[in-house]
């Protein structure tokens, strides 16, 4: 099996409030299921940019894991790395989104079939034949089994000489323990390219401001930094050099996997020859485009669609 881009993590469906402050605390209407799972729709988006991708998962033999599964198929995901089991059903996120732009989660991940990773779903021949490894920092949360076979996974890419690519990806919702925060930070170690929004980066690399942080970052190692800023934009760090973009004006209808296609985008150019700028500018238009559609996973963009903005 060889493969430009591997993943690990989450496939799941997602149920969304229909309206925008209704909260989890009273009876409401909810849209869905929409395939979901960050790891999920980035691995999507990467084979839709005309990559070869894959994703460790787990999925219920349920109707759930079923539409998900179908959905990475039919966009082209190689779908031998995602198993199967009759003991946990797929797993569900509910989300509801509010007027301050704020979003809230609630998860049934932990006993899930979505916590059904383990070390030995990672082998050394799988590592060597792939280009890219990328890890979503939620993953890490659903259970020691699961950040067990991440870290399993991003030492062997390491030993090998393996891009590593890295999004912190941090959902309160799973828990932020000083295990958690110390676990995010070794990954940093043996990180490539990092992608995260100043938030998280702030909270991961204990700094004060910006420019701190991304020398911590350098400290660790990281030789290319990204920068996500939604509506202002994105910019990166890389030898020496800053690059930025300003944000592209879409209509905005669905933000969640946003930074799950950007991730995507940008490793997609990066493998695919571009430099840092054009890297960053296709990443940034294939985040903006994500968000035009209702659901987390409907808004990916293919080559031919991209073609057209750049």
């Amino acid at each position: 099996m060889e493969l430009d881009v591997l993943t690990i993590g989450e496939i799941l469906v997602e149920m969304m409030a229909k309206r925008i402050d209704q909260d989890f605390l009273h009876p409401g209407e909810f849209l869905g299921p929409y395939p979901s799972g960050a790891p999920a729709i980035f691995i999507d988006q990467i084979v839709r940019l005309g990559l070869k991708g894959g994703i460790i998962g787990c999925i219920g033999e349920d109707d759930f894991g079923e539409m998900v599964y179908r959905r990475l198929i039919n966009d082209g995901v190689d779908g031998r790395l995602i198993k199967r089991t009759k003991e946990y059903i797929t797993g569900i996120a509910f989300v509801t989104y509010f007027s301050n732009g704020e979003r809230k989660f609630i998860f049934h991940l932990p006993y899930s079939a979505g916590s059904q990773i383990f070390p030995e779903d990672i082998t050394e021949d799988l590592v060597k034949s792939i280009k890219c490894l990328h890890i979503m920092g939620c993953s890490l949360a659903i259970s020691k089994n699961v950040k067990d076979t991440i870290i399993k996974a991003i030492d062997l890419a390491y030993s090998f000489g393996k891009i590593i690519s890295f999004d912190p990806n941090i959902r309160v919702e799973l828990g932020l323990s000083p295990e958690y925060l110390n676990t995010l930070q070794y990954i940093l170690s043996k990180t490539s390219i990092v992608m995260s929004g100043e938030k998280e980066i702030l909270t991961i690399t204990d700094s004060q401001n910006m420019e701190d942080a991304i020398n911590r970052l350098r400290d660790f190692g990281v030789k290319i930094i990204v920068i996500k800023k939604g509506k202002k934009g994105a910019e990166a760090y890389y030898e020496g050099k800053y690059y930025r973009v300003d944000p592209y004006p879409v209509e905005e209808v669905d933000p969640t996997g946003a930074g799950d296609c950007f991730d995507a985008g940008f490793i997609a150019s990066i493998l695919q020859g571009y430099d840092i700028n054009m890297a960053l500018k296709l990443a940034n238009i294939i985040g903006a485009l994500s968000v035009t559609k209702k659901g987390p996973m409907e808004g990916v963009v293919d080559r031919e669609v991209l073609k057209t903005y750049m």
